[in-house]
């Protein structure tokens, strides 16, 4: 009896180790297929025009071209591209998050008064229909506003159709876990609901608004679909001017990578900066007291 016991502790032993090592393995590759993409767009960024076309692609650059990165700047309109795509994605973030924490927290604590869940789901529904459906009617409605469609103000209100929603959702839930025994305590010291709302409650829900922000800050500065169809002329995000690195017919990968790399600098920036309130913003009201 002894030995069988022994014999079955060592064979789930060695099943747990192949599991294991199964485990490994497959981390190993999701972390290959992962990484490589972003590993040949930064040496691709440092090959020659030449290089990048060759038939078979080399997966280290034979001439090194640390210029490519200064060549993607040669036009001055692609410096004003990433000004522009900067500029409109802050300007729908400051303006998503500003109308989402108001209708989020009418939501939370006023249901009754602001439609209930169904009309809070119903909003978030309009994240969820594909952006191509309305990219026609889209165009022609901006197309008769004082602006215009090619101009920072149409994609900023644009993009409102997509962030809103998602902004409105999460601060809902977010001021749903807020304590509203706080927000009660101030009305007791005399405190107007406007000043409650900002001097208390906003603080609680930072973290939260932070994610929120960041959310819609990335598919604003990240979004081709309608910049590619509303602007052009007078305005320019990054994301239409990477398909434009040609030289005749031969594309310069070289330079779209430089660039796409140069473009991919901010939003990991943020993160880098606002990773604290980013992981608490997601975990906020995940464990319950």
């Amino acid at each position: 009896m002894t030995t069988d016991t022994g014999s079955t502790t060592d064979g789930v032993k060695d099943m747990w180790r192949h599991v294991r090592f199964l485990f490994l393995a497959f981390l190993v590759l999701w972390v290959v297929f992962t990484v490589f993409p972003l590993y040949f767009m930064v040496i691709t960024a440092f090959k020659t025009a030449a290089e990048t076309n060759l038939t078979v692609p080399t997966f280290w650059p034979q001439d090194w071209r640390p210029g490519n990165f200064a060549g993607v700047f040669a036009e001055k309109t692609n410096f004003n591209a990433l000004l522009d795509s900067f500029i409109i994605a802050t300007a729908n973030t400051a303006l998503s998050l500003f109308l989402g924490s108001l209708a989020g927290y009418a939501f939370a604590r006023f249901p009754r008064q602001a439609g209930g869940e169904n009309l809070a789901f119903w909003i978030l529904s309009n994240r969820m229909f594909p952006p191509v459906a309305i990219l026609v009617p889209m165009f022609f409605l901006f197309d008769n506003t004082p602006w215009g469609t090619d101009s920072h103000l149409s994609l900023i209100f644009l993009y409102l159709v997509f962030n809103l929603p998602l902004a409105t959702w999460l601060m809902m839930v977010f001021f749903r876990d807020a304590p509203l025994e706080i927000e009660e305590a101030a009305y007791l010291d005399g405190w107007r609901p406007l000043r409650a709302f900002v001097k208390v409650t906003l603080p609680l829900v930072l973290p939260g608004m932070v994610s929120v922000a960041m959310l819609c800050w990335i598919f604003a500065w990240n979004e081709y679909l309608f910049a590619n169809l509303f602007v052009g002329s007078a305005v320019k995000t990054y994301t239409i001017v990477i398909p434009t690195f040609t030289h005749g017919s031969q594309t310069l990968w070289n330079l779209q990578m430089a660039f796409s790399l140069i473009a991919m600098i901010p939003p990991v920036t943020l993160f880098i900066l606002l990773r604290r309130y980013m992981v608490r913003g997601l975990s906020l009201g995940v464990v319950k007291g």
